[in-house]
């Protein structure tokens, strides 16, 4: 009976995923919603009934759904039925898996060897679908809610705050910083200053013409330069906020690269009005980007994280500060000892203590996008942006923990949903590494299975392997409406979207094992490279670990289809194509940012630190977390071979039949995935479904999984949480 109820609920939240993509949910209100789920329902208990041959299961199985439904839809009022009905169908068909595969190990275990094994995989998979359902769940608390998710701005309450605009820059090209002063210049606003803090900037010739802007701009720009300054750009701003004048009220973030409209405080700085009114985020913007399909797709694995976990996080009060165009009240940072030097994305680390202060704080997410700064233009700077992005998540998780998971005592005054947010946006990164872990688990059975070894881990076969395969489309499919739904982009710029997400899978998984093993802060570095030589071996080198991967990937593919063909190896095959075409995405994003038309304004960008990762450091990176990484996977590949042992050959004269395969479900991270914060989460995608990086991300990440991220693999898409985090 297991093996109808995972196809009953595996079936339905393919079909509720498939009936919301073909029209959306927002547009299946409960008089056409109602019906489409019955019908949802009753079709997959006819497709369970013919699958199985059973058709009082496909029945019973049917009442079951409705009753799931009703409670799931129960439980989320605010949400339309249509998308109350995919979730409480993914809920159940994720713990259906684990129930089964649960039982299928009980039932094989052979010895200490195989049940250490097996356990492994099943919590490697319990997470991985764990991580399926928060991208899934913050696709549809944003495209199936009903209402807004963010208040209008309140009119202004008495006179407006002084607000200080803190421009933090290291080393970056003056023409590019003038852009962004003269920007803040002409703001609609009467009581405001600049402080642009220079920090660090190691030549007098880049410093020096900036401060003689600032002097040209007027009495409302101040500059400062901070000369062997420690605690990098948290350390340098919270020395600048000491030196602002006692009247200022509300601090602003505003990166060196970004170009503000002019109503931005006008629109905004109202909020304060409320004294419950911590801090107040805008959602980050770029320019420059229409005319190259990389940057596109680049583009809107951003927007992923704005457009859905921000507005996910909004109906609880969970927001995260994301540095530029943000306001901060005054009091408030001061009251939690300003910015944490030791955490590399110290923004997102300050609001998670600022809303712990107290059950009052609130932090106001406002959607409209206020200003427009450029993106990472090589592969190289996108790369380390993500790194150190995914080590601060890491670092928030390492530095928090205990406030966070629950059944711990906590020291943080934080309310249930506000612990689940910023926990997931930690744990989110994960879906990488986790993709990683699967990548390897499928490359070794494809090796074992075209040697005619078996493995020590649970056996499965047959027509059960297109569950994660199911998983893995619907989940991209997830991440790809989410950014289709709210940023309005073609399907041709969410794919895109998608792969960049892919593409960035094992740096983030790079990052979180250094996240792990060392907590103090660390940027990664790379030398300022012109455009123009040598480019084809520049992304060849930019996407070599990841090309490596890819190529095994497909070689073992080759080798166990040859040698075994049949139902369940080319099912196990599809997978570890999937996840070739994960890491392979690393050399197409490679190759065309390398293609990305250099105009005199991107020229100018590219010498920037904002582009190239370089930011000021006291002590060198561990330049061999990327050997370490793929020496610790070819270690565990080497034991997992050690413990294997020859299966029966099959007769000579027979072709051999479908193998047993000890794999299922894998997970990558949107944007995810979408969250990014682009200070960016699908995989999505949604992993974010991400990852994803979407990773997706799922995906994006949506794979985060992949995110986003999330974050997409089998179960979720890169997190793009996916994919986003923030810090700049």
């Amino acid at each position: 009976m297991l093996i109808e109820i995972l196809t009953f609920f595996a079936v339905a939240s393919a079909l509720a995923t498939l009936v919301c993509l073909a029209k959306g949910v927002p547009a299946w209100p409960w008089q056409a919603g109602v019906p489409a789920a019955l019908v949802v329902l009753a079709a997959s208990g006819l497709a369970t009934a013919l699958i199985s041959g059973d058709p009082f299961a496909g029945k019973a199985l049917g009442v079951a759904g409705l009753v799931i439904w009703a409670a799931t839809w129960l439980w989320l009022r605010r949400w339309q039925p249509l998308a109350a009905l995919m979730f409480g169908m993914l809920i159940t068909a994720a713990l259906s898996y684990i129930v089964y595969a649960c039982a299928l190990t009980a039932v094989q275990i052979s010895g200490a060897t195989f049940l250490i094994a097996s356990s492994l995989l099943l919590l490697l998979e319990l997470f991985g679908l764990f991580l399926s359902l928060s991208y899934a769940f913050e696709i549809l608390d944003v495209l199936g809610r009903r209402g807004s998710p963010t208040p209008p701005p309140p009119p202004p309450v008495g006179p407006p705050p002084f607000v200080a605009l803190q421009v933090p820059a290291y080393d970056e090209p003056v023409e590019i910083v003038r852009a962004t002063l003269e920007a803040l210049a002409h703001l609609d606003y009467p009581n405001y200053m600049v402080q642009v803090v220079d920090n660090n900037t190691p030549d007098p010739e880049v410093w020096k013409p900036l401060q003689k802007i600032c002097e040209e701009l007027g009495p409302r720009f101040h500059f400062i330069h901070l000369e062997d300054w420690p605690g990098f750009k948290a350390g340098a701003l919270n020395e600048a906020t000491k030196r602002l004048p006692a009247a200022v009220d509300v601090i602003g973030v505003v990166d060196a690269d970004y170009i503000v409209h002019p109503g931005w405080l006008a629109a905004t700085a109202p909020h304060f009005g409320d004294k419950n009114v911590a801090f107040v985020q805008a959602a980050q913007h770029y320019r420059d980007w229409e005319d190259s399909s990389y940057l596109r797709g680049l583009f809107y694995s951003y927007r992923y994280f704005f457009d859905v976990s921000m507005p996910c996080r909004a109906h609880r009060n969970a927001i995260i500060f994301c540095g530029t165009l943000g306001l901060i009240r005054r009091s408030v940072l001061e009251a939690v000892g300003g910015w944490d030097p030791s955490c590399i994305t110290e923004d997102a680390e300050c609001s998670l203590r600022i809303l712990a202060l107290s059950p009052n704080q609130v932090g106001v997410y406002d959607p409209r996008p206020w200003g427009v700064g450029m993106m990472p233009l090589s592969f190289d700077g996108l790369k380390k942006q993500r790194f150190r992005w995914a080590l601060g998540g890491i670092q928030i998780l390492r530095a928090h923990w205990r406030d966070l998971v629950p059944l711990v005592h906590h020291r943080l005054r934080l309310t249930a949903a506000q612990r689940m947010h910023y926990l997931l946006g930690s744990i989110q990164w994960f879906g990488d590494l986790l993709t990683s872990f699967f990548t390897l688990i499928l490359i070794v059975t494809a090796i074992a299975v075209a040697t005619h070894h078996s493995l020590p881990l649970r056996q499965m076969a047959g027509t059960v392997l297109v569950v994660p395969v199911v998983f893995l489309m619907t989940g991209i499919l997830r991440a790809l409406w989410a950014l289709r739904r709210t940023t309005n982009c073609t399907w041709g710029d969410a794919v895109r979207a998608l792969r960049v997400w892919f593409a960035l899978s094992w740096v983030v998984a790079l990052a979180c094992v250094r996240g792990l093993v060392n907590q103090g802060a660390a940027f990664l570095r790379t030398s300022k490279v012109k455009k123009g030589s040598g480019t084809i071996w520049r992304a060849f080198r930019q996407s070599l670990a990841e090309s490596f991967i890819a190529l095994i990937a497909v070689l073992a593919v080759g080798a166990m289809l040859v040698r075994s063909p049949g139902l369940s190896t080319s099912l196990l095959g599809l997978l570890l194509l999937f996840e070739a075409f994960v890491y392979a995405s690393a050399r197409w994003a490679s190759a065309a940012a390398e293609k990305v038309a250099m105009t005199p304004a991107r020229q100018e960008f590219m010498r920037s630190a904002q582009n190239t990762g370089d930011r000021p450091s006291r002590a060198p990176m561990l330049t061999a977390v990327g050997a370490g990484g793929v020496a610790a996977a070819l270690i565990a590949a080497l034991v997992a071979f050690a413990g294997t042992a020859p299966a029966t050959p099959a007769p000579t004269n027979t072709t051999p039949g479908p193998p047993n395969i000890g794999v299922l479900v894998g997970a990558s991270s949107p944007t995810a995935s979408p969250s990014p914060s682009p200070s960016a989460s699908a995989t999505a995608s949604p992993s974010a479904g991400a990852s994803a990086s979407p990773s997706a991300s799922a995906s994006p990440s949506p794979t985060s999984i992949p995110s986003p991220s999330a974050t997409p693999n089998p179960t979720s898409i890169p997190s793009p949480s996916a994919t986003p985090s923030a810090g700049g």
